[in-house]
């Protein structure tokens, strides 16, 4: 965030910073997403300098507030003793929301493997870095907000009606072709791929289509999306 900052301070006119991990979660949950989700976290996500956190008792905190039932979230070391929190995923009975959102589901009907936001210990899991970087992107808004336009997309940008100035954004980098990157780390390929796929958008001067809101959304969806799900940067793209 430190990095993040300094490259904030410095940047004049539109830029694009984009986080591999969900901005809201399943409407109907309470949770919302962008900002709404961000300032809710940050008022209960503590970090110290260690970054050391206390998201498995902010998830506890949130499983008593929002479930009429086991979970949602769920994943948290065997030795923590939790009220509502379980260290195995309980079985997802909630009738409110969905486990999943609108952008995942379209991703698993085409076959790909993405985890989603309940999930907070595990391989691949993407549940702590969503409560924890949507407090930060947050408090990161609030900071520089003072002095420049923050905006969550699609939740604050109209998805791609109002791009100037710092865009926050979600990205899967899975996306990609990485295979093709030579790189002996298969998350450095992913995130290379998505840089040069990012880049070669501006260069092209084809990269304010990648906001836009599918096509195939009806206006409900796109509404779903805009106001508490979120959506993933460039996926009617590929």
């Amino acid at each position: 965030m430190a990095h993040l900052g300094k490259l904030a301070a410095v940047t004049n006119g539109p830029a694009l910073f984009t986080f591999d991990f969900p901005f809201g979660y399943p409407a109907g949950s309470q949770m919302g997403g962008g900002k709404t989700a961000g300032k809710r976290l940050a008022k209960l996500l503590h970090s110290d300098d260690q970054d050391r956190n206390n998201r498995f008792e902010v998830a506890d905190i949130l499983n008593g507030q929002i479930a009429e039932a086991d979970g949602p979230f769920w994943g948290c070391p065997k030795a923590k003793t939790l009220k509502n929190l379980t260290a195995t995923k309980p079985s997802f009975t909630h009738t409110a929301f969905t486990e999943w959102r609108l952008v995942e589901k379209r991703l698993r009907d085409h076959g790909k493997r993405i985890m989603n936001v309940w999930q907070l210990l595990g391989q691949g899991s993407v549940g702590s870095q969503t409560l924890t970087g949507l407090a930060e992107l947050f408090r990161f808004s609030e900071k520089f907000g003072q002095t420049k336009s923050v905006r969550f997309w699609p939740f604050e940008t109209n998805w791609d009606d109002q791009l100037d100035d710092i865009i926050l954004a979600e990205v899967w980098p899975s996306l990609n072709d990485f295979d093709r990157i030579d790189h002996p780390i298969k998350d450095a390929r992913q995130v290379m791929a998505c840089l040069n796929w990012l880049w070669d958008h501006n260069t092209n001067g084809s990269i304010r289509p990648l906001f836009a809101a599918p096509d195939d959304l009806d206006k409900d969806a796109r509404l779903l999306a805009q106001n508490e799900e979120g959506w993933i940067l460039g996926l009617s793209d590929l």
